[in-house]
């Protein structure tokens, strides 16, 4: 194979895994957010994860069960939750 095959076929499967990645969330189905976790805050109740669709970062609020269970957490982290009318979200269930 040539050099130009090579780096075409590397960069065709690439476009293939991403195009997964940005539809895992829409995939995982309602008020459900999938990504890394980025930072937990265990005093303030709330947890970060960059969201694997958007590429931003999503904060959730949780209890003590679930913060405890995140500080174990490593890779993608699928996240279950409910909206509160101020738009803050509350997660209900945490899968890694």
């Amino acid at each position: 194979m040539t050099k130009k095959t090579v780096i075409a076929s590397a960069l065709f499967t690439a476009s293939i895994l991403m195009t997964g990645i940005a539809l895992a969330c829409d995939a995982a189905g309602p008020s459900t957010h999938m990504g890394q976790l980025m930072s937990i805050d265990a005093a303030k109740h709330t947890f970060t994860i960059r969201d694997a669709q958007t590429q931003g970062p999503i904060t959730f609020t949780a209890n003590d069960e679930i913060i405890t269970g995140l500080k174990d957490a490593s890779g993608s982290i699928m996240v279950n939750y409910t909206e509160e009318d101020s738009g803050n979200l509350n997660a209900v269930g945490v899968t890694f």
